[in-house]
């Protein structure tokens, strides 16, 4: 099932599969096993790479604010907001902290900074364990966390798009939180500058039909766009 969905709820496979949740825990823990029990989610395991965060923030400024500014032009005035971890996602909280936006979600620590004491929008953060490579947190449960909270659009970011259109991240602790946003906003993008197009990183987390659209510093581009 998971070479044809990336990520599974484990409620869902349980039923699925007449097993018992526990049981799908215990099987995702065996090293050989080649998925992992993360967040309520089963999720593919693949060799992680190194993703170096500071770096990345000094790479192809210039277009992810480009991105972002296209981005800004897609919340709906007075719009719940959730802004996912990533390089690109904290050029828009800049844009977003002196209004637009209703409410803005985000489990980043680099947005909430940015967002602390300069904004005039609420912010919401959720915590978790915090996890450094990509300077963000994360909890079990993040359908029932997102559940509650309306997200009007979703703003996600990705480390590649390949030309299967597979969304795709560098470590699979990112999925859950993804999914969820995917499952529960009413829209979803995906924002990145169009060097990451063509790109695979390790861990697929959604495909191009399940999103909105993916915005780059060139715009929005539509799903019918990107299809190769």
């Amino acid at each position: 099932m998971l070479d044809v969905s990336p990520a599974l709820r484990l409620r869902d496979l349980s039923e699925q599969m007449g097993v018992t949740e526990m049981t799908l825990r215990r099987d995702a823990a065996q090293p050989e096993a080649g998925f992992a029990c993360r967040g309520g989610y089963i999720v593919t395991t693949r060799t992680t790479e190194h993703y170096d965060f500071d770096a990345q923030m000094n790479r192809a400024i210039d277009a992810k604010r480009a991105a972002a500014g296209h981005a800004l032009d897609l919340v709906p005035e007075g719009a719940v907001v959730f802004l996912d971890t990533g390089t690109t996602l904290p050029h828009l909280a800049r844009l977003l902290a002196q209004g637009k936006a209703r409410r803005i979600i985000t489990h980043c620590l680099t947005t909430a900074e940015i967002l602390q004491g300069r904004s005039s929008v609420p912010v919401e953060f959720l915590g978790g364990e915090i996890k450094s490579s990509t300077r963000s947190c994360h909890a079990g449960n993040p359908h029932d966390r997102l559940a509650p909270l309306n997200i009007d659009v979703a703003f996600l970011s990705a480390g590649g798009l390949d030309s299967d259109g597979a969304l795709s991240c560098s470590h699979d602790y990112e999925v859950p939180l993804k999914r969820a946003a995917i499952e529960l906003s009413k829209q979803c993008f995906v924002v990145m500058d169009a060097s990451k197009i063509g790109q695979r990183k390790p861990v697929v987390f959604a495909s191009l039909d399940e999103v909105s659209g993916v915005v780059t510093e060139a715009g929005l581009l539509a799903a019918a766009q990107l299809k190769m």
